[in-house]
């Protein structure tokens, strides 16, 4: 039985030091590439990643890009500087967010203030010449290794997920929430400004579809009990979902709502320990920003009735 998926390597970012927050996926074969290379502020972390599988920056001949955050995407133009033969894909919509990322800066500052760089590092331009643009259904051949690529909103309008033929490993960045290794706990992330629950129960549905030999989460890890992650995820996501909205209905005060909400994200996670517990947290954020995303998602379906 297969323990781990067939030529890929797990590389821990160790964002902030921590362990099993940001993953970063390499892809081995005559073209080593990467999945989401994670912030800059942990490149220095990826490199040794490489250099303990005989690898460098200067390897790596593709990037892939689920989608554009900067704990995901941000460490990209970092990369080009130091190696400029390097391919980059991305979603269609977000691609311009990267080649200039003032706007990405201005909106990710909104939310994490002060603690930008400490968090993210440098988050440089990365040129317009080294992007190929994806809007999904595209094969993709990476010297020899076929990877195939779905549009899949949900977390962000500008996600993708790839599936690899190789491995069978669907990477699907934070449409899939977050998890600890050897804990059967899935838990959702939905920070502003772009969570749509209606089209990402319509890409876990596609996802079920596909039917891969693994989930590969960038927070964290690759899970073969895929029905089980995928069926949980989606139940998780639309009990949150149906409780913020209810909450706003109330029209209690605000911090009421917030307070109701953390509640019942600390019932779900009750027979966790604590240290489960501030781990989760360390890989989804504060749940103030998820229940912010949630909020902003429902508040716009109203504006549009």
């Amino acid at each position: 039985m297969t323990t781990t998926p067939d030529g890929v390597i797990t590389i821990d970012d160790m964002h902030l030091g921590r362990p099993e927050v940001i993953a970063t996926y390499l892809l081995t074969g005559t073209e080593p590439t990467l999945v989401d290379p994670g912030p800059d502020s942990t490149l220095s972390t990826l490199e040794a990643g490489l250099a303990a599988q005989g690898l460098a920056l200067t390897d790596i001949r593709n990037i892939l890009l689920t989608h554009i955050h900067l704990d995901h995407a941000g460490a990209t133009g970092s990369i080009l500087a130091r190696n400029p033969h390097v391919k980059i894909y991305v979603h269609n919509v977000g691609a311009q967010h990267i080649i200039d990322p003032s706007r990405l800066i201005k909106s990710a500052t909104q939310l994490y203030g002060s603690l930008m760089e400490t968090l993210w590092g440098n988050t440089i331009p990365v040129p317009s010449e080294s992007i190929i643009t994806l809007d999904g259904g595209e094969m993709l051949d990476l010297g020899g290794r076929t990877v195939h690529v779905f549009d899949a909103p949900g977390h962000a309008k500008h996600h993708l997920i790839y599936l690899d033929q190789q491995s069978g490993g669907a990477f699907i960045g934070d449409n899939g929430g977050v998890r600890l290794p050897n804990l059967p706990f899935v838990r959702p992330a939905t920070p502003p400004p772009d969570i749509d629950l209606e089209a990402w129960d319509g890409t876990l549905l596609m996802l079920d579809e596909l039917m891969p030999d693994w989930v590969m989460l960038t927070h964290f890890g690759a899970y073969n009990d895929v029905d089980f992650h995928i069926s949980q995820y989606r139940e998780r996501l639309a009990q949150w979902g149906e409780f913020v909205r209810q909450t706003l209905e109330s029209g209690n005060p605000e911090a009421e709502q917030l307070a109701a909400f953390e509640a019942m994200v600390a019932a779900e996670a009750a027979n966790l320990s604590e240290p489960q517990r501030q781990a989760l947290i360390n890989q989804t954020g504060s749940l103030e920003l998820s229940w912010r995303g949630l909020v902003r998602y429902w508040r716009k379906r109203a504006e549009a009735a």
